[in-house]
This record gives C-alpha cells, sequence and structure tokens, in this order.
C-alpha cells in the first residue's frame, strides 16, 4: 500500500498538487496508507484521552433517567440474578458490558460507563481517519473535536442509551477492512483481513447485520482503490518539441509543481507510481460483492418473515405502532433526525458534502448510510444514526475547504452564506422544538413531556447554533489570505500577521464550549428534572438521621425510580386516594408522601383549610414532589406554591382597581422595563381574592397599539399553573408571573397600551364589574361597550 501523501502547505487540502498519487489520496482517501499508523497513532490516543476527561467525570453525579437509562439497568441486574420480568430486549455484547460494569463496581450508574470508553474511542477513531487521509493535525483534531460536540456522542457517553459500542465495532470494521484492501504486504493483509472478520462478528453480535454487518461492508466496498491508468510517456517527448530552442533553463521554475500541467502529471521515478501499489485481485471483489448481497439477501429473508417479536440477527423488533400507522413516519425523517443528532452542524455537513476533498469516502459512507437507516427506520422505527465519525471528517473537510487559499471567492461566500444562514434557521427550529435535541435518544420524550421552560433548553440550544454560526465566520475571517498581485487590503494586511492555526483554535474551543454545555450542563439538569435519584437520596438521609421515622407513601406513581433509589418495599406504604395521603399527612409522626406535582394545590388547599403543616421537601423533578408533615433539621421548604401565593399585598410598579364580576380584583400591575422587541420580557399581575374562580379560567394582559401591533395577545395560565384558580380562597393574594418573548419584526416601536381581560371558557369572558365606566383615578378606560376588557394605561415598546 502506498504510504500517506505529503500534506500540502499549510495543511489545506485545495493546494496545488501533483501527479496521480495525491489525486488518487484526495479522492480515494480510504485507498491512502492506512495500514501505517504509527504517525497518527499518537495525536489519535491524545484526543481519546481528552474525549474521556470530558465524558466520564460526573457520570454517577446525575440520576439515571426514568425514560429508558432505568430499562437498560433492569437488564443488566435480571442477567446478575434478579427477579424483573417484561424486560426489553437488546443487542447481546452492549448489555454483557453493563452487566459487568455494575457487578465490578455495584453502582447503578456503572452502566454509563462502556458508552463512555467506546464514545471516547469514537473520537480517536475520527482523529486517526482524519490524519491517515492526509489531514494536517489541527484539521484532525478538529474532526475529533467536531465528533466530541455532536448531541448525539454526547447523549450516548453520558447515559446509558443509544448504542455507541456497536457502532465503534462497526467503525473500527470499516477502518481495518479499508486498510486490507490496499495494503502492500499479502501478510500484513491477511492480518488486517481476519482482524475485520473478528470485528464485524462483534459488530453483529453489538448492533445487529444491517449497522453491525452490512454497513461496513458497503463502506469497505465504497473504500476500493481505483486502478489507476498507466502513466502515457508518449505525450511528454510531443511537448517538450514544443518549447523552443532558445529556453533558457534557468527561468524554469525550480520545483516541479510549477511547471506546466502536462508535464507535472509525470512522475519523475517510475518507481513511485501507484501503478506498483498493490491492488486487490478481481476474486477478492467478487468475494465482497457477494458478501453484501448475502447480508442483503439473509436481512431481507428474515424481515419478511419477522412477526413482532424480536430476532437478535437483527437485532430489532417491528415498530408495532409504526406498522399500524405507516404514514407517521416518511422516508425524510431520517434527515430531522441527522439534524438533531449532529446540531447544530448540519449546515457544515452539506458544505463538507459539497467540496469533501480528501474526505470523499467519508462522505460516501456517511450517504450510504443515511440511505439504509432512512429505509430501515421505516418499518422498526427511529434509529440513532451510527455516522460519528465520518459525519465528523466531513465537517472537518468543509472547514479545511472553507480556510483553503485556493478556493475561489465566490464558493467561499457561497458555503459561509449556508453556514450562517442554516446556523440561524436551527436556532429558531431548536426554541420551537428543543426536547428533539436535548432528549435526542429518546425517542417517546414528546416536546409535552421535555422540561424545556425548566430548563431554559430553547435559549441554551439557540445559543450554541449562533454561536457556531459566528464561530465559522470568525474562523473564514482569520484565515491567512492568499498573496494578492496588486496592493494588500486593510483586512488582508490583518490576516497576515494572524497566526495559521487561529480559525481551528477558535472552532475547536467553540466545539469544546458545546460538548461541555451539552454534557456537563443540559444532560445532567435534565437528569434532576426526570429522575428521582435527588428527592429519594435526601429521604434516606432524612430517614437515617431519625427525622422521618414512618414508611415512605407512594400516592398512584409508577416511576421504576421508586424501587431503585427508594427504601425497599418493606419500607414503602402505598396508597391510592388523596383522602389517605391527607390521613396519613395528618398523623403526629414524622411522615414522608412521594406524590404527584398535579396533586399539590388540592394537598396543600386542605391543609390550610384544616390548619396542619405541609412542606415540600424536594421539588426537584419535574412531575413529583417530596412531602413532609416536618421539617427535618437543615432542610428548606421548597413549596413552589409559595411563589405565587401571598398573605399580603405585592408591591407592583402600577396601581389600580378592576374587578372581575365577584371573584377577583386586579389591584397592581407591571411590566419589566425596557421592553425592547428581540427580547423576552416579564409581565406581573397582583390578585386579591374574593372566591374561586372557575377551573381553566386564563388571563389576557397584551400591549396593543391599534390594530396591528400586538405583544402577548393570546391568554396564559393564571399563576404559572402552579396553584390552579380553582383552589384560591377568599383574602389570599395571588402574584401572577409570566415571561414573553417580544418580537422583533412583527411589532412597531412606541407607545403601548396594556389591555386586561380574563377568560372564563373558549367561548366567553369574565364581566368588569367596577368600575362601570372610564374612572382617571383608577387609571382604567374601556375601549368597548362590553365591559370583557380594560385598559390600564401606556408603556413604550422600543
Amino acid at each position: 500500500m502506498a504510504p500517506p501523501p505529503t500534506p500540502p502547505p499549510n495543511g489545506h487540502h485545495g493546494a496545488t498538487t501533483t501527479g496521480p498519487t495525491t489525486e488518487l489520496a484526495t479522492s480515494h482517501g480510504a485507498t491512502t496508507g492506512l495500514t501505517r499508523l504509527g504517525a497518527a497513532a499518537p495525536l489519535a490516543a491524545l484526543a481519546t484521552l481528552v474525549a474521556l476527561a470530558i465524558t466520564v467525570p460526573g457520570y454517577r453525579a446525575h440520576g439515571l433517567w426514568s425514560t429508558g437509562e432505568i430499562s437498560v439497568l433492569q437488564r443488566a441486574q435480571a442477567a446478575l440474578g434478579a427477579a424483573l420480568g417484561g424486560l426489553e430486549r437488546a443487542p447481546i455484547l452492549p448489555d454483557a458490558l453493563r452487566t459487568q460494569a455494575l457487578a465490578l463496581t455495584g453502582d447503578p450508574a456503572a452502566i454509563r460507563l462502556p458508552g463512555a470508553l467506546a464514545a471516547a474511542l469514537l473520537v480517536g477513531l475520527a482523529v486517526l481517519l482524519a490524519r491517515r487521509l492526509g489531514a494536517a493535525p489541527r484539521f484532525a483534531l478538529l474532526a475529533g473535536g467536531f465528533a466530541l460536540a455532536f448531541p448525539v456522542l454526547q447523549s450516548q457517553a453520558r447515559l446509558a442509551l443509544g448504542n455507541p459500542i456497536g457502532e465503534l465495532a462497526a467503525t473500527t470494521a470499516a477502518l481495518l477492512g479499508a486498510a486490507a484492501l490496499t495494503s502492500p504486504r499479502r501478510s500484513t493483509a491477511l492480518a488486517l483481513a481476519l482482524a475485520t472478520l473478528a470485528t464485524l462478528a462483534l459488530a453483529l453480535l453489538s448492533a445487529g447485520l444491517l449497522l453491525g454487518v452490512l454497513l461496513p461492508l458497503l463502506a469497505i466496498a465504497l473504500a476500493w482503490p481505483r486502478r489507476p491508468s498507466p502513466p502515457d510517456l508518449s505525450q511528454a517527448p510531443a511537448n517538450l518539441s514544443q518549447q523552443p530552442a532558445s529556453t533558457d533553463l534557468s527561468q524554469q521554475p525550480a520545483d516541479l509543481s510549477q511547471a506546466p500541467a502536462n508535464l507535472s502529471q509525470q512522475p519523475a521515478d517510475l518507481s513511485q507510481a501507484p501503478a506498483l501499489v498493490q491492488h486487490p485481485p478481481r476474486w477478492l471483489a467478487a468475494l465482497l460483492a457477494a458478501a453484501i448481497l448475502g447480508v442483503v439477501g439473509l436481512l431481507l429473508a428474515l424481515a419478511y418473515h419477522q412477526g413482532d417479536g424480536w430476532i437478535p440477527a437483527l437485532a430489532a423488533a417491528r415498530d408495532l405502532p409504526l406498522a399500524a400507522r405507516p404514514y407517521y413516519r416518511d422516508f425524510a425523517a431520517s434527515l430531522q433526525e441527522l439534524s438533531n443528532q449532529l446540531f447544530p452542524w448540519l449546515p457544515l455537513l452539506v458544505v463538507g458534502l459539497l467540496h469533501p476533498g480528501r474526505a470523499r469516502w467519508p462522505a460516501l459512507w456517511l450517504l450510504a448510510g443515511l440511505v439504509l437507516v432512512s429505509a430501515w427506520s421505516l418499518r422498526y422505527g427511529p434509529t440513532p444514526l451510527p455516522l460519528i465519525v465520518p459525519a465528523a471528517l466531513v465537517c472537518a473537510a468543509a472547514v479545511e475547504h472553507l480556510l483553503a487559499p485556493s478556493t475561489s471567492t465566490a464558493t467561499r461566500r457561497l458555503g459561509l452564506a449556508l453556514a450562517l444562514a442554516g446556523g440561524l434557521i436551527l436556532a429558531k427550529d431548536a426554541r420551537r422544538t428543543p426536547g428533539s435535541i436535548g432528549a435526542v435518544l429518546v425517542h417517546t420524550q414528546s416536546e409535552h413531556n421535555y422540561p424545556a421552560k425548566e430548563l431554559a433548553a430553547p435559549d441554551l440550544l439557540a445559543q450554541l447554533a449562533q454561536l457556531a454560526a459566528l464561530a465559522v465566520l470568525l474562523a473564514v475571517l482569520t484565515r491567512r489570505p492568499v498573496p494578492p498581485s496588486g496592493a494588500q487590503t486593510r483586512l488582508q494586511r490583518l490576516q497576515a500577521r494572524l497566526p495559521p492555526w487561529l480559525p481551528v483554535a477558535l472552532l475547536l474551543a467553540t466545539l469544546a464550549h458545546q460538548a461541555l454545555r451539552y454534557g456537563h450542563s443540559l444532560l445532567p439538569r435534565t437528569s434532576e428534572l426526570l429522575s428521582l435519584h435527588r428527592p429519594l437520596t435526601r429521604y434516606a438521609a432524612w430517614r437515617d438521621a431519625g427525622a422521618l421515622i414512618s414508611p415512605l407513601a407512594i400516592h398512584r406513581i409508577s416511576d421504576p425510580g421508586v424501587a431503585l433509589y427508594g427504601p425497599p418495599a418493606a419500607g414503602r406504604s402505598a396508597l391510592a386516594s388523596r383522602d389517605s395521603i391527607l390521613t396519613w399527612l395528618k398523623g403526629q409522626a414524622p411522615a414522608a408522601a412521594l406524590v404527584r406535582r398535579s396533586e399539590l394545590a388540592s394537598l396543600h388547599e386542605q391543609a390550610r383549610a384544616d390548619g396542619w403543616p405541609l412542606y415540600v421537601l424536594d421539588a426537584s423533578n419535574r412531575d413529583i414532589v417530596l412531602l413532609a408533615n416536618t421539617l427535618p433539621p437543615g432542610a428548606v421548604d421548597a413549596n413552589p406554591i409559595l411563589r405565587v401565593l401571598r398573605d399580603a399585598p405585592p408591591q407592583l410598579a402600577h396601581s389600580t382597581l378592576v374587578r372581575f364580576e365577584d371573584h377577583v380584583e386586579v389591584i397592581g400591575w407591571q411590566w419589566q422595563e425596557p421592553i425592547v422587541r428581540g427580547r423576552e420580557t416579564t409581565l406581573e399581575v397582583a390578585f386579591h381574592v374574593l372566591k374561586p374562580l372557575i377551573a381553566g379560567s386564563k388571563l389576557y394582559l397584551r400591549l396593543q397599539q391599534g390594530r396591528l401591533s400586538r405583544i402577548n395577545p393570546m391568554p396564559h395560565e393564571l399563576a404559572e399553573g402552579l396553584y390552579p384558580a380553582q383552589h384560591w380562597r377568599a383574602g389570599d393574594y395571588i402574584l401572577h408571573r409570566f415571561t414573553v418573548a417580544v418580537p422583533m419584526l412583527e411589532v412597531l416601536p412606541g407607545a403601548h397600551e396594556v389591555v386586561l381581560g380574563l377568560r372564563r371558557s373558549e367561548s366567553s369572558n369574565y364581566k368588569i364589574s367596577f368600575p362601570t365606566a372610564d374612572d382617571p383615578e383608577l387609571a382604567v378606560h374601556f375601549p368597548g361597550s362590553n365591559h370583557e376588557f380594560a385598559e390600564l394605561g401606556p408603556v413604550t415598546v422600543w
């Protein structure tokens, strides 16, 4: 096999190259020296260690997700002898490794360690392959940075979700097979072929026939070296004969790369011609084609005869809801999933697919895998795309193309425009559907169930997308310019003073920031909201200290985290009705209960009416709270209702008095000022309760200028949804808050009137009973005669 090509100056693939050998390396990167790993291995090992330092620390600090992770843990526990039933099926090898990690440590969170290790090795493979395809070290590290920052890799490394072990085995098999094809020594090729077969067997046990065998075989076939045509030396004399007899040899370029094109394409030494590189025999091509056809036939046969059960060779069972409603998923759904799993780098991936350069083989590998997974998902449902390594190399190739001096200005501008526009579009999409990115591998996690508001996930993800677009822009602006033929511009003079590594350093810093924000901030905070780890471990500490002595009452909660983190069955008491919970908590002994958050308002109202204490010891979970009738030493009442329920009137900027029938009085309001278009603002309203409102009542509080410019026109839930209006009591004071985004373009600047109303149902509103007419002293004006809406005064929108 030929040695890897010498990287062109400053590491850009677009620099002038010479000879068929370089053309072969750039267009069929897999045919370069993949067997000579000595030069690339240290850099890949360094990238792997950095990835481990990012993915492993803090792996047990956040609890297992009740959706997805605990089912993985239950399979490991069952393999160790626990009596569990109704378990999901999964590939053999990943479960075996997770079971071994659990057996060695005894820590449930240890099931995340095999995935973290596999993810770090995938980062190392990305760097290794980039180097063997001829990329400069900084671009190889950039490929590893892309792999590390992808949400799909961070989710598989920080959570026990996905199948990074299967992806690692399949990717390794593809790289070993590609190296075996072009090995110059038969013994080395045979050893690599045997290693490929062994790795394919591991991939089969880890990911099944499609993703573990067929996809690597297709990748190997795409890496098949093209047999170069022999050099046509007959053209050389003819061309040389066209040179004038009086040619001054002193004027000829010293570097053959600057010679005429017809001369530069002839190797000076035939011993260096790529025709002498070991080329795979035809029978090996036939064998590879037969293997691919055999795997395809076996896949089709198994899928055709598969019923509703699990087939280990396929590593999948049919998606029954999708089988009943196949129109719920179209073929292009995998494109959206690819965008979510590689967020926010899809625009850069598109640029790389258009200009892959030396990453042509990874680009073909990526496209083939995307087609396979798209077809597979139509029958078996959403599947994590096992394409981290080729996607990372294609993204790095896009950056290399944008920074290359030989790239035309028009092409660079078009690629930059695509990256910037795509980043802004992805930022807007992330605000609309943050759950599809924040919980990228939990396919049953709908936007309604994802705690986007509590996590501030829309803002975080949008900022990551905007920062990615900004990093690409800065990288292009800080590149080394092409020496101009005339006078340099001020920008070119500034660019010439900058170090050549600065653009890649900016992108690497952005990728590290994304990996840390997503893997060490968003995912752990999501675990806290979706796991019972924190409330139940705190309960165990209070129980051990003697502050809570009675068993833990469980009220209509089926979360598997109760059995994992809670007390043993003898220390739990299942209560079916709300009355039984009230009776339990009214007792004299310090008692605690785990209830749904939706039950908290009713229990709080009853406790207030009966005059017995009720405390919320932990409200970290999105849907479940830990209650007690006593406050342990050092504990703080975390009752969220206390944020909106007051015993005295809140002091707001504007006082008023508007009564809605005989239910509530609005006694004050304020908007967080200044109100600036394109930013968020918070409105606050103070209510004095005369009697409870009807369930489902909502508040109108909007800013309006004429008929066109409206801010927050729709009604929204009262009291942040923490204390529903039907539980309010006469004499209560309610502080209502609501945060609204002020549109950038849809509203006009200037004075807007604050319009107030109260909705009773979908078709009717409450009437304003006081004042009965415009009242300048109360700053109340009625725009209509129906007395359903009142204007409370103007505010300025900038």
